[in-house]
């Protein structure tokens, strides 16, 4: 890592210990800093990408904030369970609720955001009761004029939400992308012990869970005690509004490619690596490039998504490098005016 970006880290850390304890802010520093590094973000000014871009389009999630997420996720998560019985690989509905609740939380962020920075209000799309399809294309429920009218959206916007440390907006299918209009990403930093905290802060965890221990003998006051101090208090909830893109402004089906040849100890080249871009990605597209034919003429080669470490296959998928996405001040005014 250069001393630039050394520094750089030092900075997000210090902000974030405005709000969080030490250990927290330096995970998620270093968190944000991998990603925005491998997002293509800091290739420019990183004065400037701080000043002008991390600090304006920062915002702050409280606990009611989370309250909200974690309400919205459960019906959700539980279809999703659903949809995994009888599959192979089943997921835990815990890790389903809490992974859905951070999409939700950069729904939530980029409200916030949109209100804060712009001044338009919106009204978040909270049913439960549609098929799991259809919540892609259904961020934006209404637009709350300055009357308290609401009027439907004039486009159809869509939330990514990924971790600090995530370097792309991806994970749309073609049947999901088509309908969206403009695409907005947005990370959440979460830590480790969030969801603990989060119990710890609603009284769960004092009322009910170490009470019912203690009645059945698995814990006695005093450890009921030095367990409820050690559990971290909850902290606010750092998410960065990374930046949009608008669909039809762009080449498709790939607007951008950048890939790298990976190499094996003794200097052979064993994978291609697919590190940044922008489109509708296919392994077909993809090796239409002639940098890629270059590199492969014979097409023996695995095409590696950087980051996710999985290989691009036949099924059209949608990235977009968080470097690549709108993300300056006049930008969002733009943005805004459109919604």
């Amino acid at each position: 890592m250069s001393i630039a970006i050394d520094k750089l880290q030092e900075k997000v850390q210090s902000l974030l210990e405005t709000k969080l304890d030490k250990e927290s802010a330096a995970e998620l520093a270093k968190q944000l800093i991998k990603g925005c590094e491998s997002g293509l973000e800091l290739e420019d000014d990183l004065e400037q990408w701080f000043n002008e871009r991390f600090l304006y389009q920062l915002v702050w999630l409280q606990r009611d904030d989370y309250l909200r997420a974690i309400t919205r996720a459960l019906p959700q998560a539980l279809r999703f369970a659903a949809t995994d019985f009888g599959q192979a690989r089943q997921r835990d509905l815990g890790q389903l609720w809490t992974d859905t609740a951070r999409g939700f939380l950069g729904e939530i962020a980029h409200k916030k955001f949109l209100e804060e920075k712009t001044g338009v209000k919106i009204e978040l799309d909270i049913t439960t009761d549609q098929l799991l399809e259809s919540y892609i294309s259904s961020d934006i429920k209404h637009v709350i004029e300055k009357d308290g009218s609401l009027r439907k959206p004039k486009i159809n916007l869509s939330v990514k939400t990924g971790k600090f440390n995530a370097r792309w907006l991806d994970e749309y299918g073609a049947g999901k992308w088509a309908p969206i209009d403009v695409f907005v990403f947005v990370r959440v930093g979460t830590w480790r012990q969030h969801f603990v905290s989060f119990l710890k802060s609603v009284s769960f965890l004092k009322d009910k869970l170490l009470p019912a221990a203690q009645e059945l003998g698995e814990i006695t006051a005093e450890g009921s005690a030095k367990l409820w101090d050690e559990i971290p208090q909850f902290e606010p909830v750092p998410a960065y509004i990374s930046g949009y893109l608008v669909k039809k402004e762009y080449n498709w089906p790939i607007h951008d490619a950048k890939f790298r040849p990976k190499k094996d100890r003794k200097g052979n080249i064993k994978e291609i690596l697919f590190s940044g871009g922008l489109g509708m990605f296919t392994l077909t597209e993809l090796r239409k490039n002639p940098g890629i034919t270059a590199i492969d003429p014979s097409e023996k080669l695995q095409i590696i998504v950087e980051g996710i470490n999985a290989p691009l296959n036949e099924k059209p998928h949608f990235f977009a490098s968080t470097g690549l996405l709108k993300h300056s001040k006049s930008d969002w005014e733009k943005l805004a005016k459109q919604i």
